[in-house]
């Protein structure tokens, strides 16, 4: 498994996350979405995304030019639903783990501590990450529905996502002026 950062995405950067599932390939679309989507969609999907930051919490990791790879997905409207997509040739390296590690973090440490996420029985990938991170996954008709209990916080879970967050900006600042200084010389 590689080493990788996960950081919260500024609602400004929300633009790179359209790029990013519109260069999701078919069949990932497929895994993230439950069924097939278009760019049109997932155009209609972020213009509301971007129109209300607040309800949809972003973790990504991000390459060297700081283009997303992966995405951990926190809808909050109307119940908290958790979502994930990791570009095809990143994965099988525990991105996603790492995504929804942080994402359980992040809603620990803010009491959201039920939720649910819709995923197809087919998508063995997600399905294992749930039992790795204690999420119940129950089958009806062909879908899967994880069910989201989390724990309460505790103080590690306060210290670890207060370390997390500072060694993610500081990757942030690393990455930001070894990109600029591409562009210098």
């Amino acid at each position: 498994m590689a080493h990788a950062t996960v950081r919260r995405v500024l609602a400004h950067e929300y633009p790179k996350y359209r790029s990013h599932l519109k260069a999701l390939d078919a069949e990932s679309k497929t895994l993230r979405f439950g069924s097939h989507i278009t760019d049109g969609v997932i155009d209609q999907l972020c213009d509301k995304f971007e129109a209300d930051p607040s309800k949809h919490i972003l973790f990504a990791i991000e390459n060297r030019k700081l283009e997303f790879i992966a995405i951990g997905h926190i809808a909050l409207d109307g119940g908290m639903e958790l979502a994930f997509s990791v570009l095809e040739k990143h994965r099988g390296r525990g991105f996603g783990n790492l995504l929804m590690k942080r994402c359980i973090q992040y809603c620990r440490t803010r009491n959201i501590l039920k939720g649910c996420m819709v995923c197809l029985s087919t998508n063995a990938a997600i399905r294992h990450l749930c039992r790795k991170n204690e999420i119940t996954v129950e089958n009806d008709h062909g879908e899967s529905l994880a069910k989201i209990q989390l724990a309460p916080a505790s103080i590690n879970t306060y210290i670890s996502e207060t370390i997390d967050n500072n060694l993610s900006a500081l990757d942030y600042i690393t990455k930001r002026a070894n990109k600029n200084s591409l562009f210098l010389s």
